[in-house]
């Protein structure tokens, strides 16, 4: 439905950021400036992206009187890293690296049931690599928390940018019984890239696993 003119696209940002869970928004208005060609927001992961759409629409609606459809509504949510997990899920205790030369040894310990667990991985010592050895030490503790008989291997971990914010990125391959799955987690990176890393490992994998083992 069409948006009248006097409506400018920073009018629909303020009152979407506004709303319940949003980090950032961006609206992206038709070449002839009269619609909403797509309107994108950035969430954290409190509510699902169906109950952000339906707030989207429903206050655009009410303060601006303006309809948009939800086809036209895209919705990406992250973890801001505060630990929502219940005592089985392993939640995060501290991340190192220690260096020699050109290589490196990152170990994360994960906290589970009150117990500690740590989980090692050594490789060089780039930027993009130390984040892969964080992630791979982050899968071996939560291995030696037995948390799951399902292998996991790590596909990618990297950093992206969204919205001006930096964000953890990582994506691991489940193996069971019933064949390989691909579960992904992300993390906003406020200022530790490391524990950003591990957060967005157990995004990956936290629920899933827990799901297996239940």
């Amino acid at each position: 439905m069409a948006v009248e003119r006097r409506f400018k696209p920073e009018d629909i940002e303020a009152v979407v950021s506004r709303l319940r869970g949003v980090i950032a928004v961006s609206v992206v208005p038709s070449d002839d400036g009269r619609e909403v060609a797509e309107l994108h927001v950035l969430t954290d992961s409190d509510r699902t992206p169906k109950q952000v759409v339906r707030d989207v629409e429903s206050a655009v609606m009410a303060r601006l009187g303006v309809a948009i459809d939800h086809k036209k509504i895209s919705v990406a949510q992250v973890d801001d890293g505060t630990p929502r997990f219940d005592q089985s899920r392993c939640k995060f205790t501290d991340v190192s690296i220690s260096f020699n030369g050109s290589r490196s040894e990152a170990t994360v310990r994960l906290m589970r049931d009150g117990a500690v667990f740590s989980g090692s991985a050594n490789g060089t010592s780039s930027r993009s690599a130390q984040m892969k050895l964080i992630a791979n030490a982050t899968l071996r503790a939560i291995e030696e928390a037995g948390l799951s008989e399902a292998s996991v291997a790590l596909e990618e971990a990297t950093e992206v940018a969204v919205a001006e914010r930096k964000i953890a990125v990582v994506v691991v391959n489940l193996i069971n019984g019933r064949g390989e799955e691909l579960l992904s987690g992300s993390a906003i990176i406020k200022q530790d890239v490391w524990k950003g890393v591990v957060n967005a490992t157990l995004d990956a994998v936290n629920r899933r696993l827990c799901h297996l083992q239940n």
